[in-house]
């Protein structure tokens, strides 16, 4: 009898002391410490540090689960048994990682941006600089293709830079740098090629203004690359139109049909006025001169083109233009109201001058 009383006075004493001093019988969870991480974890990630401080900020993700773990261990034993020390350490650990890394993540992103920011600055530049130097060259399909998916790239890495979305920076300047670097070689590789006649090309103008000059006449030099035709009489200009080009204009016509808008010196033969041509009005030139007849067999000889190839004729200065791209077969077309002007002002037998520029382009050599 009296050990049974002795037995429950010592669990009543028990009972007690765990609910006057729980601490000192079971371990408290170190729920303190455990919620520090976590919001400090959350401030890493809200600072990117996944992005800019990423193995500090994975390392102390890594010791946070390592606490969670633990400390769901220790939970599932007996209370007397808990032992949350390895939980707390952990917790620790990642707490003063997450502080590192939000801190490491903030001058990193700092320093991401500005460089972002810059390589954005210069793509810009070199975009706008390809529009301005390269706006009239006739792009192959596939380089047409890459640039529309540049332009759309280029924005939404703008609205990505907007949105301080800096995993979609890292990736779409990389592709952009590239893309704009094989669209820029490819535009100065074509110039190059182009310009190899610009000697010759100057030669021409030079002479024509003179004779106009010389001869009290009227003069047309029609300048390709900068989509112009202009009117010389006595040596000065005294107009200047906007025109469209035959769909494949770079480089001289080779044949019929290649949509090419020949180069060389010509002359006016006829004025067909409304009525006598498909087009408003239009000027017929003597293509192909005798320059081009002899290029034209020596080419089929050496197998550069088609034997079948004919050499095409009926290139004109024509109306109907306007539309806003090269869309002729050869021809130059120009707005009805300024046809009107030109038919005007010129006879049968005026020059015309057809070069691929005046003016050298700014290429890299």
């Amino acid at each position: 009898m009296k050990v049974k009383w002795l037995i429950a006075g010592l669990i009543a004493v028990l009972l007690l002391i765990v609910v006057l001093f729980p601490s000192y019988i079971m371990p408290q969870p170190p729920l303190k410490e455990l919620t520090e991480a976590r919001e400090l974890l959350s401030l890493a990630e809200k600072s990117q540090a996944s992005i800019y401080s990423g193995k500090t900020y994975q390392k102390a993700n890594a010791l946070y689960d390592s606490a969670m773990i633990n400390w769901r261990h220790e939970n599932k034993k007996l209370f007397f048994a808990k032992d949350y020390t390895k939980t707390k350490q952990f917790a620790a650990e990642s707490a003063d990682l997450s502080r590192l890394a939000e801190k490491s993540a903030k001058r990193a992103y700092k320093t991401a941006w500005a460089n972002y920011t810059s390589r954005m600055n210069q793509l810009e530049v070199q975009l706008n600089l390809f529009d301005h130097t390269f706006k009239n060259l006739p792009l192959t399909k596939s380089m047409t293709k890459l640039l529309a998916e540049t332009r759309i790239l280029h924005q939404a890495t703008k609205n990505a830079l907007s949105n301080n979305n800096g995993a979609m920076m890292v990736d779409n300047l990389r592709i952009l740098e590239k893309d704009v670097k094989t669209l820029t070689t490819f535009a100065e590789n074509s110039l190059k090629a182009f310009f190899v006649d610009y000697p010759l090309w100057k030669k021409w103008v030079e002479r024509a203004i003179d004779d106009s000059k010389r001869n009290g006449n009227n003069a047309i030099i029609i300048d390709k690359l900068e989509r112009k035709c202009l009117v010389y009489s006595r040596g000065k200009l005294i107009n200047s139109f906007d025109m469209e080009l035959g769909a494949n204009w770079m480089g001289d016509k080779q044949r019929s049909g290649d949509k090419t808008t020949p180069e060389g010196i010509y002359k006016v033969v006829k004025r067909k006025g409304q009525g006598q041509t498909k087009y408003y009005k239009a000027l017929l030139l003597n293509y192909p001169n005798d320059e081009d007849k002899k290029r034209f067999k020596t080419n089929k000889e050496k197998g550069l083109i088609p034997k079948n190839a004919t050499i095409g004729n009926l290139i004109e200065i024509h109306g109907d233009g306007g539309k806003g791209i090269d869309w002729t077969d050869g021809c130059v077309a120009l707005e009805n109201s300024d046809m009107d002007k030109i038919f005007e002002m010129t006879a049968e037998n005026t020059p015309v001058i057809i070069v691929g520029a005046l003016k050298l382009a700014p290429v890299k050599k």
